[in-house]
């Protein structure tokens, strides 16, 4: 370890490297989705059955958030995260041998369990690896790793089906391959991460002792023969957790149409063709981008305004609130650029609060930042899971007008139970010091 006085920027490399993982987890995430009527043709799935297929995905990803998330708290995120990416990567590879609707259900159940633990884990890193102070803008660097690789994701899966394996549409062989060659990257990605990583700057050869001291002790978690159990038993304790958890939940389940019923609206209302479709569904993934890097630095800055109770609250109901809106003015577009521009414009505002809501886990987490902001994903999943199988099923009853009226409704519930939220009381207040930045708020 460097023992120079001047604090080091290890942090910045253990940031950007685990930005680098989210994005090859969101990459094979969202590829699904855009190769999914392609898939479905070839392989006789109707839009139905494939709706289940696409939330099946998260529903494990939510059910093994806090297990994984655990394990991460218990034994280091670098390890759980290291073995989850080469999980992950090779569940993508072997969704190119899937023969039909039930390989591809439980290759994509698969894929939900081995991507549980991936933000859980980073986000226990990042509080590792960062003061109260910058939590914000660095969990936005990490997020936005995902959020790019979610919105490259489209065109890139287009670009490598039509153009690298040689062919001026997406078949068979086409859809196969883009799987085959994401797991293969994914993997790579895996040893690159595993190379330059520590779990704190302490570990870090290429840290100094000035770097590590800036970074406010968690404590050691204690081992048990069912760590994840036990905090989930604690996190069911908390009333803020179960705010948190419903935030989540009314939040994914209006973000996650981008990565899953967009294709199916764009095609069903507006008869957009597949070549066009990649460019509709990247335009709002480009604006979640920008929403993540610009959600940052608004979280720092409200931190430093309005301290951690309304600091962290304040940038999550707000834009919760024009989320609704946007879903309100998208109904009213007559064409599906304008529909397009609408949902990209929701995007920016849900990533303008992400890093807000990764902060809250960080604050009131301790030690336990893994458990906590899985408890929060889990809940958030729920909602991605049951939002495809619902918005196809209000769709066919009522309409698409209907369901985006169901997705601005959720924003609604959102804002009031984010109102509710409140950063200064820990999960587990006996076992946690709170950071200096945090103490001279505490409730009593």
């Amino acid at each position: 370890m460097n023992s120079d006085l001047r604090p080091t920027r290890v942090r910045y490399i253990i940031v950007a490297v685990t930005a680098v993982a989210a994005l090859w987890m969101y990459i094979d995430r969202v590829c699904f989705s855009t190769l999914s009527p392609n898939i479905g043709a070839e392989l006789g799935i109707n839009a139905k059955d494939m709706s289940f297929v696409l939330g099946a995905f998260f529903l494990t990803y939510a059910l093994f958030q806090i297990p994984i998330g655990s394990l991460a708290d218990l034994y280091g995120p670098r390890i759980v995260l290291t073995i989850a990416i080469v999980a992950w990567s090779l569940c993508t590879a072997v969704t190119s041998i899937a023969g039909g609707a039930a390989a591809l259900l439980a290759v994509r159940l698969c894929l939900g369990v081995c991507e549980a633990g991936a933000y859980p884990a980073a986000a226990g890193l990042i509080r590792k690896w960062s003061s109260a102070a910058e939590r914000g803008r660095l969990s936005a660097f990490v997020a936005f790793g995902g959020r790019f690789g979610g919105a490259v994701a489209p065109a890139l899966t287009g670009l490598v089906a039509i153009n690298m394996l040689g062919n001026s549409a997406i078949g068979v062989a086409e859809w196969r391959g883009v799987f085959l060659i994401y797991g293969i990257l994914g993997v790579l990605a895996a040893l690159a991460f595993w190379l330059l990583v520590r779990d704190t700057p302490a570990k870090h050869p290429m840290a100094n002792a000035a770097e590590a001291a800036r970074v406010p002790p968690a404590g050691p978690v204690q081992a048990s023969p069912t760590p994840w159990l036990r905090r989930l038993l604690a996190l069911a304790a908390s009333r803020n957790m179960w705010l948190f958890g419903a935030t989540q939940f009314f939040v994914n389940v209006g973000w996650a149409f981008l990565i899953t019923k967009m294709p199916d609206y764009l095609t069903s209302r507006f008869k957009v063709e597949l070549t066009d479709i990649k460019w509709m569904q990247t335009v709002p993934l480009v604006a979640s981008c920008i929403g993540t890097l610009c959600g940052g630095f608004f979280a720092d800055l409200m931190f430093k305004v309005f301290g951690p109770r309304w600091g962290r609250v304040v940038p999550i109901a707000s834009v919760m609130v024009l989320c609704a809106i946007m879903y309100v003015v998208a109904i009213q577009m007559p064409t599906a650029w304008g529909v397009v521009t609408a949902l990209a414009i929701m995007a920016f505002l849900v990533d303008l609060g992400v890093p807000s809501i990764w902060a809250f886990a960080q604050d009131v987490g301790g030690r336990n930042v893994g458990a906590a902001l899985g408890w929060g994903n889990m809940w958030g999943n729920f909602g991605a899971a049951a939002s495809p199988v619902m918005l196809q099923y209000v769709n066919a009853a009522f309409g698409w007008d209907a369901a985006f009226a169901v997705c601005a409704a959720c924003f609604v519930c959102g804002v009031v139970t984010a109102l509710n939220l409140n950063a200064t009381i820990p999960v587990s207040p006996g076992e946690q010091p709170l950071d200096p930045e945090m103490a001279d708020y505490q409730d009593a």
